[in-house]
């Protein structure tokens, strides 16, 4: 989002100097045109001073100019008097989404209207949820409102004026349990809640309650967002609320305001919690001998299904948020001896999430997503943020491993994890490639670990995500990228090796990770064996197309900026045939599919130089002499192959034939047996890693990983 920031008193007057000009030029004009109309435009002059005139249309430009910056003027006025938009010194403001246009409508829309439109559609919601028909008073349904909030949910000054329409958290989380009510019809005994319908309001008003933490103006009667919902959360005979700030909190994209989210975990984390699972909690909470509510309890109307941990929420949300996540989790500590030490506040708060009881069904899916959060923050450029970010990664990988029983994660923590994972890949390029993932601080202080701890415990969290496909999506793009960071250009033959035999070593790895978890699913059900082939494929996928677009741009969608942080994972479903072609695995994107992109890449680089390689004869097909598709003559005799990404069966077919066919004759410095050399060599390592040199299940591969 954007402030635009105007400074009242100077630009008041500027608006009213122009003004004044523009009044006093029309006057001079209009004396003039007269004067010339009744002596018979002696001078020929009266296309110069009438209102068609070039003067009168540059005059009118400076008065629209006036009106426009009145309007500017006029909204941060109104807004910066309401306290929803900012203030810097004498400077106040009004708000723009990041790519919309500064236009006076745009500057309306986004501020004044979205104040007046908030208020209408938090007021007709009212009216419709309680109305026999459903209806508003402007006709509208509670579906049509709906529509028109999600119309305007990123706005700050929209959000915030439906939250207090509604009369504030409070009221805004308890209309929100009044829709569930709107949604539950009852036959008999039976009571049927439209769990679809409640979901799709849940997504909306999420992404409202986020952006209105964004407006810079608390609720009334709160000194911040976070005390307001606090306190809307714990007041005694509401707690059920916490079931919908939670649902809320936990939307997908929903951008809460950074020091609300962090002084709200800070605390939630000391209310009393006894990991009740999500699917247990009802729509009432009332009762008999709560053993924290009291003998005879009720607490309130609750979200049915939605959990009651109180930190779950607030930690997705920070998985949004990575600067939340990461002041969150690293609240104190200094740089020492080149390595971050943990503040003594960060080290009670890693105790407490570490030990507390989480929901049993998704506390971890929200402990994660902090994990996710922070580990974005070690591609800051301030090296005391990114130590310390690295620090808690270190901790969240441990704990994952150590803490946790495998059979408890869920796909959702998997893709949080795989994050994690990601931005961590110069490590795991590193691990892939036989070597430590020493720049991680893996069990920093425990003296009865080795450096193969580490890889060991890295290894395992890899082959705990890999069955998950988002997840292995994302490691593989996130490897495959840093592995060819040092060879964006590869300008000779060594250059060419260097990257194919990382980028070999990480398939190998990755290659082998999936194959042990595919061989530890053989008694699994069929829909978890086939949704671990779907991740495999993906991976493989992935990882040929990452490497395919650095030789013929198509894919980069989904080729990670090394230097940039992951901040969520990369969501298959999502994806487009252009972003991710379909994989037939074995058949595509095996090690000659790497080969033949190798092979493009040496050719498109100018490293075969032997002008007979690209003799005709070598670029046809055997039968038909007619010449493969895929290659282009260029007007200075020089070649270019232009193969899919990945390559099909029938290009890397192909292009395999020309590499026998000229063999070393045509290519004297061996650039292709080169290549070719490189990739079995890393793939090579990269699976004996992990498998050994029988390949027998990791019986003596370097690499030990943890199946429980």
């Amino acid at each position: 989002m954007a402030y635009v920031y105007l400074h009242e008193e100077d630009l008041r007057a500027f608006i009213d100097a122009l003004k004044s000009f523009v009044s006093s030029n029309n006057d001079e004009l209009d004396s003039i045109s007269r004067s010339n109309y009744q002596y018979g435009d002696p001078a020929e002059i009266r296309d110069k001073v009438e209102w068609w005139s070039v003067p009168r249309t540059r005059i009118s430009d400076l008065s629209q100019t006036a009106e426009e910056l009145q309007v500017r003027l006029d909204q941060a006025v109104e807004m910066n008097s309401n306290g929803i938009t900012p203030m810097d010194g004498d400077m106040i403001s009004y708000y723009l989404p990041d790519g919309v246009e500064d236009t006076p409508g745009n500057v309306k829309a986004y501020n004044g209207n979205a104040v007046a439109n908030g208020a209408k559609d938090a007021e007709a919601l009212q009216q419709a949820r309680k109305s026999a028909d459903g209806v508003s008073e402007d006709g509208r349904t509670v579906e049509e409102i709906l529509n028109d909030m999600e119309n305007n949910q990123d706005v700050p000054a929209y959000g915030y004026a439906v939250v207090q329409t509604l009369g504030g958290v409070d009221g805004y989380l308890d209309e929100l349990l009044q829709l569930q009510w709107h949604y539950t019809t009852a036959s008999g005994d039976q009571i049927s809640i439209d769990q679809e319908a409640v979901d799709r309001a849940v997504n909306v008003l999420g992404r409202v309650l986020a952006s209105a933490t964004q407006s810079g103006k608390a609720p009334a009667g709160h000194d911040s967002w976070s005390d307001a919902m606090y306190q809307a959360v714990t007041v005694k005979g509401h707690r059920g609320r916490m079931s919908a700030l939670n649902a809320l909190m936990a939307v997908d994209g929903a951008m809460y305001d950074t020091a609300t989210l962090v002084d709200l975990a800070d605390g939630l984390e000391d209310l009393p919690f006894d990991g009740s699972a999500a699917s247990t909690t009802p729509n009432s909470l009332h009762g008999w001998n709560h053993p924290v509510y009291g003998f005879i309890y009720n607490e309130g109307t609750a979200l049915q299904g939605y959990s009651m941990d109180p930190l779950y929420g607030v930690m997705m949300a920070m998985g949004n948020n990575p600067e939340a996540a990461f002041k969150y989790l690293n609240p104190d500590g200094q740089m020492s001896g080149g390595q971050w030490v943990p503040g003594e506040q960060s080290e009670k708060r890693w105790e407490l999430l570490t030990g507390r009881e989480w929901d049993s069904e998704v506390g971890l899916d929200g402990f994660t997503a902090v994990m996710a959060g922070n580990s974005a923050m070690r591609g800051s450029g301030d090296a005391d943020t990114a130590a310390a970010a690295t620090w808690a990664v270190a901790r969240s990988m441990e704990f994952a491993v150590d803490q946790v029983p495998f059979a408890n994660y869920t796909e959702t923590m998997k893709e949080n994890l795989s994050v994690v994972v990601a931005n961590t890949a110069k490590e795991g390029v590193d691990v892939a490639n036989g070597g430590y993932p020493r720049g991680l601080g893996l069990y920093r202080g425990d003296d009865s670990k080795t450096d193969h701890d580490d890889r060991n415990l890295y290894s395992t969290l890899i082959y705990r995500l890999i069955d998950n496909e988002n997840a292995a999506a994302t490691i593989a793009s996130a490897f495959t990228s840093a592995a060819m960071e040092k060879h964006p250009n590869t300008t000779d033959l060594e250059q060419l090796k260097k990257k194919y035999q990382k980028v070999g070593g990480v398939f190998g790895y990755l290659d082998a990770i999936g194959s042990e978890r595919l061989v530890d699913l053989e008694e699994a059900s069929a829909a978890e064996k086939k949704a671990a082939e779907d991740a495999m494929g993906t991976m493989v996928s992935v990882l040929t197309t990452v490497v395919g677009a650095g030789v013929t741009g198509k894919g980069a969608k989904l080729a990670w900026d090394v230097g940039k942080a992951v901040t969520e994972p990369i969501m298959v479903d999502q994806l487009t045939p252009d972003d991710l072609p379909d994989v037939d695995v074995p058949d595509t994107g095996t090690p000659s599919s790497l080969e033949a992109q190798a092979y493009a890449e040496a050719v498109n680089q100018g490293l075969i130089t032997d002008p007979e390689a690209f003799n005709s004869e070598y670029l046809q097909h055997s039968g038909s002499g007619e010449p493969y598709s895929w290659y282009t003559t260029n007007p200075d005799g020089t070649t270019t192959f232009n193969l899919d990404n990945p390559p099909t069966d029938e290009q890397n077919k192909q292009i395999h034939y020309w590499a026998d066919d000229i063999g070393p004759e045509h290519d004297p410095d061996n650039v292709l047996t080169g290549a070719d050399g490189a990739i079995d060599d890393g793939i090579g390592k990269g699976q004996r890693l992990v498998q050994g040199s029988d390949g027998e299940g990791g019986k003596d591969g370097d690499i030990t990983i943890k199946r429980g």
